[in-house]
């Protein structure tokens, strides 16, 4: 189940972006992604998959997903194969300058599942009904679906006098803690609207705490 994953966050940028790539960017090439997404996960079928996220100017961001054990330290190098295939197979060899080398990371986040799948859902604000799930998968992956399996019981209302102060009241320290540390880790990841939301939320915690950072 979703619990024996492992999420990673993955933002690239071209190393050494050719003219080409300055000036057309890489969004009309996002299929290329998506078939090389395909390629990567059939070569490494119940071990690691990829979902591509976002395909904007130079950068491509994705999410990386072990299925069973996780290497001690995750690196760009983890991506090869996806690499490769768009410069042998897809001619992305003509949005880079530095022969053989395409990608370097800017950001690598590990993510808990519901890290992950808010990224995809709200985020990147993908439909599981895009026509385009039909011809690549990898698009909607299997973890999207999961639902989330809490260790302890919980207990969920839904009823007409539950109001957003109730469910304020019973986050819990830690909690609180994880969202807001998920909040600061993807500030910068998603659509400019996600992004902006995130951003003013955190200005607006600042400005809540400010006073007893400095008074205490």
């Amino acid at each position: 189940m979703s619990r024996s994953y492992t999420y990673f966050y993955f933002d690239l940028k071209l190393k050494s972006p050719s003219e080409t790539a300055l000036e057309a960017g890489l969004d009309l090439y996002a299929e290329d992604t998506y078939m090389a997404a395909e390629f990567f996960n059939q070569r490494f079928q119940g071990i690691k998959k990829i979902t591509i996220l976002e395909v904007e100017g130079i950068a491509v961001r994705l999410m990386l997903v072990y299925e069973r054990s996780t290497p001690e330290k995750v690196t760009a190098k983890e991506l090869t194969v996806f690499s490769r295939y768009l410069y042998n197979e897809r001619g992305w060899d003509k949005f880079t300058k530095e022969p053989t080398k395409l990608f370097i990371p800017t950001k690598i986040v590990p993510m808990q599942w519901h890290e992950a799948h808010f990224a995809i859902t709200a985020d990147f604000e993908r439909d599981p009904d895009d026509e385009l799930i039909k011809r690549y998968p990898s698009l909607w992956p299997d973890w999207a679906d999961f639902g989330f399996e809490p260790e302890e019981e919980v207990t969920v209302s839904c009823e007409e006098d539950d109001d957003i102060s109730s469910y304020e009241d019973e986050l819990s320290d830690e909690q609180l803690i994880a969202v807001l540390n998920s909040i600061l880790a993807t500030q910068d990841m998603g659509s400019h609207k996600a992004k902006e939301a995130k951003k003013s939320v955190i200005k607006q915690i600042k400005k809540l705490i400010t006073p007893w950072a400095i008074y205490g």
